[in-house]
């Protein structure tokens, strides 16, 4: 099949927000999953900040887009935030060279860490094997009302965050302190960020949606039960199901989600060529920008 890759357009974000919306609903639909399908919005708000802020190739076949691919590098780290193939076109040999276009552009900019958010769909995690994203662990989404009052914890306080605090700390767990992604946050998709404080020393912070946490992250593990209790008594305020993505290692999110009353509502796996980070002291924003 003759297809030309180029990088992505402006004019094509449209086009490609509507080939992921059809693509990730057949992925839904075939391997039964109870996934909603994001809002439009969303995903129009997240690609033109992909497309502005990290590496956006297409695959054209006879003047339409067939596959997308995208990825954001943020110092040594490149991480996959989309690769969708239209489902007729699938196994054409198209997806592999333009995720190799979008893995080399990659290294060019610096990244010597690779890693994606990967379905459970079995061709796709075999794909990103073969380019040496191994398997690293589950991310785990937990949802719900929690059964049990969320109470302020003694000796801690929250203020409107900081966003030099909020960058210091993601270097330390995030390997990476991405600016581009907490002005985004911020100042497009509006999310409120909220830093706590105990005896006048940042450990930690939140970003709130309504009630989706995340991304947060805290620099000591004395403090994480401190700083989701606070999160989620403030999302709860905000909206009657709260929400929380766990990346496998963080053992004390997944406790506190359970303890909790949220229900664990799907997984997902994180495959990289190699750990980075200090992941069981975040949660995670989501699969466009982890």
């Amino acid at each position: 099949m003759d297809f030309t890759i180029r990088p992505a357009a402006e004019k094509d974000l449209a086009e490609t927000v509507e080939l992921f919306l059809t693509t990730v609903a057949d992925l839904r639909d075939r391997l039964n999953l109870k996934w909603p399908l994001p809002p439009r919005e969303y995903v129009n708000k997240v690609y033109g900040h992909i497309h502005r802020s990290g590496i956006f190739y297409v695959a054209e076949i006879d003047g339409k887009l067939g596959s997308i691919c995208h990825a954001v590098v943020r110092d040594q780290l490149w991480f996959l935030s989309a690769f969708w193939t239209l489902p007729e076109l699938q196994g054409r040999k198209i997806g592999l060279p333009l995720l190799k276009r979008v893995w080399d552009e990659g290294a060019k900019a610096g990244a010597n860490i690779f890693f994606t958010w990967s379905s459970t769909d079995l061709l796709a995690m075999a794909v990103y094997m073969k380019f040496g994203m191994m398997p690293g662990y589950q991310t785990l989404t937990f949802a719900g009302s929690p059964n049990r009052p969320l109470v302020k914890p003694n000796g801690y306080e929250t203020e409107i965050l900081d966003p030099t605090n909020a960058l210091q700390i993601d270097q330390e767990t995030r390997a990476t302190r991405r600016e581009l992604d907490h002005q985004f946050w911020r100042s497009e998709m509006k999310a409120e960020g909220r830093q706590v404080s105990r005896a006048g020393r940042v450990v930690g912070y939140y970003y709130l949606d309504g009630g989706a946490i995340g991304p947060a992250a805290w620099l000591d593990a004395e403090d994480a039960e401190s700083v989701m209790e606070l999160a989620c008594r403030d999302a709860r305020e905000r909206a009657e199901q709260i929400r929380l993505i766990a990346p496998g290692p963080n053992h004390a999110a997944i406790r506190f989600a359970l303890k909790t009353g949220l229900k664990l509502g799907a997984y997902s796996h994180l495959l990289m060529t190699e750990p980075f980070g200090q992941m069981d002291r975040y949660l995670a924003s989501g699969p466009s920008l982890f």
